[in-house]
């Protein structure tokens, strides 16, 4: 843990600027503050090449060398005609970096650095840690940051350095504000909504983030708490502080309020799932965190026994697991699992500060969480057996968002690329990583679907170690209790990651299910588990063409013959292209003897709509064209599925139609 700054007045809501590497959040006395993570050079304070003699002090703001009776920020001590060492001083911290780049070592870099008051070994044999390039970096007395080379290693020590002085990270912003609890800022990291427990919600610009500068969108609100913003349809969603408490949203443009749900008992955190359908809110009164499905208004209890729950943040994208700030006394961070609705709260961070509110995740392993007078960074090393999850097929799990379609989109030079929110169905090739868990201690794994263990089979390859060749088959199964076992080293198996074929047209519904990997040391003993939402849909595309139409007429279908008696009336081409759920594209051509008919194809995506039909409406003289009275002609119709397994596109499920016909008179 990371201290970066205390004395303040209530720190509460929060929210990190990317672009800025900035956290900013209000503080319950009446401001907004933003914090830099990375501070900015003010000016470099000095620089040059100096020598510290034995014995003697050196002063990283100044370059000037004392005798040992003074304190300055280095004491270069001989403790022997061989011992010697590089002694921070007087609060100075310090840390070696070894031979690098001198140049390298920027003042970002060396704010990411962890020094301590250890002195650096420099004893005058092999042990020497000093050598000629090495570099170290200190902190000083003052608070600024020195970087040092060594030149020439000896009695007397040869080193290049560059002090410099620091922004000030922390800085008040705004001011004037009543008892603001939370903030929002946009995708530009320039406007913000802001809170005030007195019941406004305030649009804030934060270039001029000041009270009286400030927009008020609403008033009248009774105690507002979390603040969540649809920037999209430009709509804000918030929490009332009181019981009965109500869930509300806000036209930020118009300013007018919606009672989404009533009867929440002290509510104070709020989020949402990114596709609208659910709000997440920590109730005190409830000790707990309820998710409110907002099309129904259906509320369900999925985490208890928490202690004064606070404001909600997403651990990651993939919107599975909640942080939530656990008040005094417990003063923590729990990991709410939110594809469960028992036994799915965790520890993530004890020892948090008096009176934690908010946490943002900076990227991951690295957090920030406000609390009553100070903010603090975290910064948590990843469990291995986090991670032995890999995802489905050539999509992995992290780009799996909450809607459970795949996203690689978001990767856009990953090579396995497929279409934006396509959401999977047939045979589902589960990627776990074996190595790893064989390595971690790990000795069986679980595949579930909302929570029911998968017990599906396939046979693998093994390499034959004799030739080499993968000619041994082993049939994959689960044992009675439904724990998979996880591949042996000693084994080379010629599918190394597949953890399961999960046939998901076997006892899933077309609807969003919950994927969860379990792993299991030798005694069965739960170690980690890991998944990512998924969509499945296993349901077939359909097209239809209907023989076309003229005068009243259809052609006949038995042999396609349309009669006309006036190249001045219509032709209708009509078709039709669908999918239960709107997961298809299609395409329609029509064909003139050997080539296109100019005008008729058409292109596109039947999602969000689950029907699209159409009327190719055209006169007789333009199907003719340059034939002098007879023409010949074939329509074709292709409803191609956006269902994935993760390898490829399930073709299964596509459909087609054609039909052909004669104009004649």
């Amino acid at each position: 843990m990371k201290k970066l700054i205390g004395g303040l007045g209530g720190a509460i809501g929060s929210r990190y600027l990317k672009n800025k590497n900035q956290l900013v959040f209000v503080e319950y006395s009446g401001f907004i503050s933003k914090l830099d993570l990375v501070q900015s050079v003010a000016s470099t304070v000095s620089k040059g090449t100096a020598v510290i003699n034995g014995t003697w002090l050196f002063d990283c703001e100044t370059g000037s060398m004392l005798a040992p009776a003074a304190t300055l920020d280095l004491w270069w001590e001989q403790m022997t005609a061989i011992n010697r060492q590089m002694v921070p001083q007087g609060g100075a911290k310090i840390v070696n970096l070894g031979k690098v780049s001198f140049t390298s070592v920027t003042p970002a870099a060396m704010q990411s650095y962890t020094y301590t008051t250890n002195p650096i070994p420099a004893n005058n044999d092999a042990s020497n840690k000093l050598v000629n390039g090495d570099v170290f970096c200190v902190q000083t007395r003052e608070g600024n940051y020195c970087k040092i080379q060594v030149v020439n290693y000896d009695y007397n020590l040869t080193i290049k350095w560059v002090t410099y002085k620091l922004n000030p990270a922390y800085a008040r912003i705004g001011s004037g504000y009543t008892n603001p609890e939370d903030i929002a800022v946009l995708k530009d990291e320039k406007t913000a909504y802001v809170t005030e427990r007195s019941g406004n919600l305030l649009k804030v610009d934060l270039t001029n983030a000041n009270r009286i500068a400030a927009t008020i969108v609403c008033g009248g609100l009774n105690s507002p708490q979390q603040l969540w913003v649809d920037e999209v349809n430009k709509q804000a969603y918030v929490v009332e502080y009181t019981n009965p408490g109500k869930l509300i949203r806000v036209n930020l443009v118009s300013g007018v309020k919606t009672t989404l749900y009533s009867g929440l008992n002290f509510p104070v955190g709020l989020t949402l799932s990114s596709d609208l359908a659910y709000a997440y809110v920590s109730e005190q009164g409830l000790a707990g965190i309820t998710r409110i499905e907002l099309a129904t208004g259906i509320k369900v209890l999925i985490a208890n026994g928490l202690t004064n729950p606070f404001f909600l943040t997403w651990a990651d994208f993939t919107e599975t697991k909640l942080l939530v700030p656990e008040r005094d006394p417990a003063n923590k961070i729990s990991l709410i699992d939110v594809t469960q609705t028992s036994a799915n709260v965790s520890a993530f961070i004890s020892g948090a500060a008096f009176r934690p509110s908010s946490i943002a995740v900076i990227n991951s392993g690295s957090y920030c969480v406000c609390s009553d007078t100070e903010v603090d960074q975290f910064f948590l090393t990843e469990n291995v057996n986090n991670w032995l999850y890999k995802g489905i097929g050539y999509v992995p799990w992290n780009l799996i968002p909450a809607n459970g379609k795949a996203d690689t989109t978001l990767q856009p030079l990953y090579p396995f690329q497929f279409p934006k929110d396509s959401p999977f169905g047939g045979t589902l090739p589960v990627n776990i990583d074996h190595r790893r868990a064989w390595d971690s201690g790990i000795v069986y794994y679980k595949v579930l679907i909302d929570g029911v263990a998968r017990r599906d089979t396939w046979n693998d390859l093994i390499m034959n170690p004799v030739n080499g060749r993968y000619e041994i088959i082993e049939l994959q199964k689960t044992d009675t209790s439904g724990y998979y076992l996880v591949h042996n080293p000693a084994k080379v198996y010629y599918n190394s990651d597949l953890g399961c074929l999960l046939n998901s047209t076997s006892g899933i519904t077309n609807a969003l299910h919950a994927l969860k990997v379990e792993f299991y040391n030798s005694a069965h003993v739960l170690i980690s588990s890991m998944g990512n939402a998924l969509y499945v849909n296993n349901q077939q595309c359909t097209a239809s063409i209907d023989m076309p139409l003229l005068d009243g007429f259809h052609a006949d279908p038995n042999c396609g013959y349309l009669k006309y008696v006036d190249v001045t009336h219509n032709v209708t081409l009509h078709w039709a292209a669908s999918h239960p759920q709107g997961f298809a594209n299609y395409s329609f051509s029509v064909i003139k003897g050997a080539y296109g008919l100019a005008g008729s194809n058409m292109n596109g995506s039947l999602f969000p709509a689950t029907t699209f039909a159409f009327d190719f409406i055209k006169p007789v003289s333009f199907f003719l064209g340059s034939c002098p009275k007879v023409a010949a002609f074939a329509e074709y119709l292709y409803v191609a599925t956006t269902v994935i397994n993760g390898v490829g596109r399930q073709s299964q499920y596509d459909a087609s139609a054609s039909v052909a016909f004669c104009l004649a008179p």
